[in-house]
């Protein structure tokens, strides 16, 4: 495999937040990153972005904010510089279909991917466990349910009934990594995506709870629960994506 470069892109104006990703990911990724074949570049949206997502309001303005970064060619964060573009938000970010939008017009094979889109594409690939979302405040909650089932959903895993909706942790996406917050976090799941909703994946719905994955599963021994964080499996759905039009496009 040649190496494959992407960029991860925090599109809210919180450093913190994007440190926090950034060191969970390079962990994550540390063999792939040691043996060359994986190279990651983390940005932050600009300070004209909102400092945290929490709804559509505030996608459309990170969105505005971002995309002249992407798009600058003389930006180290420019779009063509890159394999692919994981748009680090857990949403049906607007600044996703934008950047497509611009790279449609030219022969760039940069990936765009976000974070909904690539763990929805793995949990109906799984096309057999039942799967659930939490994720941070309550206005999340009637947004990321209508993505998901007007765009996400395959018609075998709408068959089997395998999607069961959005959760609320009812914690700001900035509050996700407060020590303070983890046994709140862990109730919520426990009573409603397990007890209530029964669900066997539940997917890390928002950026802010990327590297709990492992301290949650520790919550539930022998549950066979899986918690996906949506930030590691984008990066590997982008990944593999761009390796495979690597390896199309070689002579």
């Amino acid at each position: 495999m040649s190496q494959i470069h992407i960029l991860v892109v925090n599109p809210n104006s919180s450093e913190s937040m994007t440190h926090e990703v950034e060191q969970n990911i390079r962990a994550l990724f540390k063999k792939e990153l040691n043996s060359k074949s994986l190279a990651l570049t983390f940005a932050t949206g600009p300070a004209s972005a909102p400092l945290q997502i929490d709804g559509k309001e505030s996608s459309l303005r990170s969105a505005e904010a971002c995309l002249p970064m992407l798009t600058d060619a003389g930006s180290v964060y420019f779009y063509n510089k890159y394999d692919g573009v994981l748009v680090a938000c857990f949403s049906d970010h607007p600044l996703v279909a934008e950047l497509l939008s611009v790279i449609k017009s030219t022969t760039s094979k940069t990936v765009v991917m976000g974070l909904l889109d690539t763990s929805i594409h793995y949990c109906n690939m799984i096309n057999s466990k039942p799967f659930s979302i939490i994720t941070s405040n309550k206005e999340w909650v009637p947004i990321l349910n209508e993505s998901v089932e007007s765009k996400y959903l395959t018609s075998s895993v709408i068959n089997q009934s395998l999607w069961k909706g959005t959760i609320s942790s009812d914690i700001q996406v900035l509050d996700l990594h407060l020590p303070e917050n983890f046994a709140k976090i862990v109730d919520v799941i426990r009573k409603e995506n397990i007890e209530r909703l029964k669900s066997k994946i539940i997917i890390l719905g928002c950026a802010g709870f990327s590297g709990l994955q492992t301290s949650l599963s520790k919550e539930f021994p022998g549950a066979g629960i899986v918690f996906v964080d949506s930030v590691a499996i984008g990066v590997r759905v982008v990944m593999m994506i761009a390796d495979f039009n690597k390896s199309v496009s070689s002579p």
